[in-house]
């Protein structure tokens, strides 16, 4: 049987990115998405959900959405789901599911020109980032 591993985010950065180099020149930007979901349910009544979904990208392009993003930007994200694991301080395994971000994009927020030209301008900066 085959298998696909893909997923695809459009939220808003819970807090800033929280960058750290592993080894030289290996940089991982960790960060949390909340991701909203509207619907009306079978009364008519609206409601939405929000989910929070842990995220990690690597390499320079860590730097690049550290950089240019802060806490309650929009950002639309691409990559596949990864569970990590690991020991508590009791020898309990733990493991959680996570995003692990392969491209981004910067989402300007509606209406607001400024944003819109800003966002332009970090789409154009990230020109030669490298993946």
């Amino acid at each position: 049987m085959a298998n696909f591993n893909s997923v695809t985010l459009l939220g808003n950065l819970v807090a800033d990115v929280e960058l750290k180099e592993i080894s030289e020149n290996n940089p991982v930007g960790k960060f949390r998405l909340a991701v909203n979901r509207k619907y009306n349910t079978k009364s008519g009544e609206k409601r939405s959900d929000t989910l929070y979904i842990d995220c990690e990208m690597w390499g320079q392009r860590a730097n690049a959405l550290s950089k240019y993003t802060k806490k309650g930007d929009p950002l639309l994200v691409s990559g596949y789901l990864k569970q990590d694991t690991w020991e508590n301080k009791e020898g309990e395994k733990r493991s959680k599911i996570l995003a692990s971000v392969q491209d981004f994009e910067f989402i300007s927020n509606k209406g607001d020109s400024d944003a819109t030209s800003n966002t332009e301008a970090k789409q154009a900066d990230m020109a030669d980032v490298p993946f």
